[in-house]
């Protein structure tokens, strides 16, 4: 089978679009200290789920609290607004996002009316620099939508109109600044930058080859770096980004991942980034030169079966891993001097089809 066919059916198979972290870029002024998450919750892309746990803050281990359900078929990803009170779950098969309040007292999801109507296929959703704008990613129309939140009820309102896409965009990702936007597009291989004014609009200033079937993209806290999985090709492409204009600048040479890598993430300090590799059912460890932004490959860990999404916790003392195939959450402790990961404990069960991990603090 050719590189093209295999990218392609783990696309459709195992390829969910995770976001690093809690849900994408919010402003530093709204986001919370960085402690010990209390839930941990798990978006089931089968069983059209949402599975609730327990963080054990001293261990890090998860321990199952309650699964409620989406109202919506084949969710893939989760966004949390910046006060963490209200989570939203793009929905890619009934075409819209759920909405939940979130209780940490409780460890209760409720879900807020019905899911709100976006485009077609919505395969990653993140929180804007503003703060109050939902940005979907739109993979079968080839287009962004976006949705103002209300801070009192989570709410969502749709914006008129929606921003054009390349072929298949997958995954969009917020400068440190707030001024620019990024977004992998799988089909056609590429990635395309945006400007973001104050309102949250975005503006296209261009698009930069990255390779076959880019799956997911990630930025540098620093805003210098940007990192590209390509699904396809087994790489992950480094770039300098330009801190005034936001271009785009491919660094060599490409590192190798593991077969089918579907997702990558870059811990706070920006030492270490950890690729998910599906195919090879293993995670990749890189060390970050933090000047020049260059990969190193540093170790490789077994995780479940098709591994497809990673969280990092605040404290970077543990991480979180996805599994699609084996229907459950490996967990890791992470060496602060080296990057590298240990299994801790048993993996812990979840619905059918984990496709991504949010930590709530």
């Amino acid at each position: 089978m050719s590189a093209t066919k295999i990218a392609h059916s783990v696309l459709i198979l195992i390829v969910p679009m995770l976001f690093a972290g809690c849900g994408g870029y919010t402003n530093p002024a709204s986001m919370p200290p960085a402690t010990a998450p209390q839930l941990a919750l798990v978006v089931n892309s089968i069983s059209n789920s949402v599975s609730i746990y327990a963080v054990d803050a001293q261990t890090g281990q998860l321990k199952v609290k309650e699964t409620v359900p989406t109202g919506g078929i084949n969710p893939k990803v989760m966004a949390l607004e910046p006060s963490r009170r209200f989570a939203y779950v793009g929905n890619v098969a009934s075409n819209d996002i759920s909405v939940f309040a979130i209780d940490a007292s409780t460890s209760h999801l409720s879900m807020v009316g019905s899911p709100v109507p976006a485009g077609s296929g919505p395969r990653f959703i993140v929180v804007g620099p503003t703060g109050n704008i939902l940005y979907a990613v739109n993979q079968q129309a080839n287009n962004i939508t976006g949705f103002t939140i209300n801070p009192s009820t989570g709410a969502l309102t749709p914006l008129t109109g929606s921003v054009p896409t390349d072929e298949a965009p997958v995954e969009l990702r917020f400068h440190s600044s707030g001024q620019f936007a990024y977004l992998a597009n799988f089909n056609s291989g590429d990635v395309t930058v945006y400007r973001v004014d104050s309102s949250g609009a975005l503006g296209l200033l261009g698009a930069i080859p990255v390779g076959l079937s880019p799956s997911a993209i990630s930025m540098h806290p620093s805003g210098k770096f940007a990192y590209v999985a390509s699904l396809a090709s087994n790489e992950i492409t480094s770039f300098s980004v330009d801190q005034a204009s936001g271009a785009l600048r491919v660094m060599t040479p490409r590192v190798s991942s593991g077969e089918g890598p579907t997702s990558i993430t870059v811990d706070s300090q920006g030492r270490f980034a950890y690729v998910t590799n599906a195919i090879a059912g293993s995670v990749s460890v890189f060390a970050i030169d933090v000047a020049t932004g260059a990969l190193t490959a540093r170790s490789t860990v077994s995780a479940g079966t098709n591994p497809v999404a990673l969280t990092l916790d605040g404290s970077g003392r543990f991480a979180y891993v996805a599994n699609l195939g084996s229907d459950n959450v490996t967990h890791f402790a992470v060496d602060s001097n080296t990057g590298a990961l240990t299994a801790i404990g048993l993996p812990v069960s979840a619905g059918t089809g984990p496709a991504s991990l949010t930590l709530v603090k």
